[in-house]
């Protein structure tokens, strides 16, 4: 698997290629400023290759979900640690999740 930035435009976009012997993929984050903070966006194309092209549509649902719960994991773990900071407890706090 080759991967290769294509696009860095701190701190708005990150753009990305990504070869491997299936597919190819292509995507970009945007970070758009809102008032409570930072509206992240994706965009991602994928051209499998060879047999695999068969089932795209199973490929694409899958990707799609998959990439869906993992960019709410990071919104959900971001936000608890802006909650720690901003306690009294923090470092204490931060020293139990570390463990």
């Amino acid at each position: 698997m080759t991967i290769e930035y294509t696009t860095y435009e701190r701190p708005r976009r990150l753009a990305s290629s990504i070869h491997m012997a299936a597919a190819d993929i292509r995507g970009t984050l945007c970070f758009d400023p809102v008032p409570t903070g930072t509206r992240m966006s994706w965009s991602w194309e994928m051209r499998l290759r060879g047999l695999y092209k068969l089932l795209t549509p199973i490929i694409a649902g899958s990707g799609r979900r998959q990439e869906q719960a993992n960019w709410a994991g990071l919104k959900q773990f971001l936000e608890g640690q802006a909650s720690l900071v901003a306690s009294p407890d923090a470092e204490c706090d931060l020293r139990k999740l570390t463990r």
